[in-house]
């Protein structure tokens, strides 16, 4: 039986998905991925009019799938056992493929314009999550904030801040200040 379109277009980003994964986005080649699909590259630029269409829309799926992923692990969650998980998930301790993809990622942003609108939508999202777990605490009175937005981005902050320290040289003592310094900002700003 043949694939549809939609899934086969599927099965090529998630292909090339595992391979930035385990390679880097810079060192696959076409050649690679047509190799893991089982297909030739003329199909691949069928559903793609050019290499960075096909990654833009790769790390589009992989980022979204990560962060729907992760929101759905957040709603049972009080809002400061949310931020608590939040701060973890995004503090490796340890060498990480998929944190390597991010750094990766945001250095191609820092270069080119297609690839900096995916950065400044999928940090929108992320900001929005923590806006809305800020929200959910001020509402039941477990936070404070005057400011919503503004603590938001101040948390965000920090975390991205330790989170890129952490990428380039992870240790679990790191992890630990960087939690420890975290929790002081909400035990002081937003307790």
């Amino acid at each position: 039986m043949k694939e549809s379109a939609e899934a086969l277009r599927t099965k090529i980003l998630d292909a090339a998905i595992a391979l930035f994964i385990s390679k880097g986005i810079e060192k696959v080649t076409t050649r690679e991925l047509t190799e893991s699909v089982g297909i030739s590259r003329s199909h691949i630029y069928h559903y793609f009019s050019n290499w960075q269409a096909l990654c833009l829309a790769a790390l589009e799926r992989f980022m979204q799938l990560d962060f729907t992923h992760f929101a759905e692990t957040l709603a049972p969650l009080t809002p400061h056992q949310r931020l608590t998980t939040l701060f973890a998930s995004h503090l490796p301790g340890a060498p990480d493929a998929s944190w390597q993809l991010y750094a990766s990622f945001w250095q191609m942003a820092g270069h080119n314009e297609a690839y900096a609108a995916l950065a400044e939508t999928m940090t929108a999202r992320w900001q929005t999550l923590v806006e809305e777990i800020i929200r959910d605490g001020v509402t039941d009175g477990s936070l404070r904030a005057c400011d919503i937005p503004r603590t938001a981005r101040q948390l965000s902050a920090m975390l991205n801040g330790y989170a890129d320290l952490l990428t380039i040289n992870p240790s679990d003592e790191k992890v630990e200040e960087a939690m420890a310094d975290l929790n002081h900002f909400i035990d002081q700003f937003l307790a």
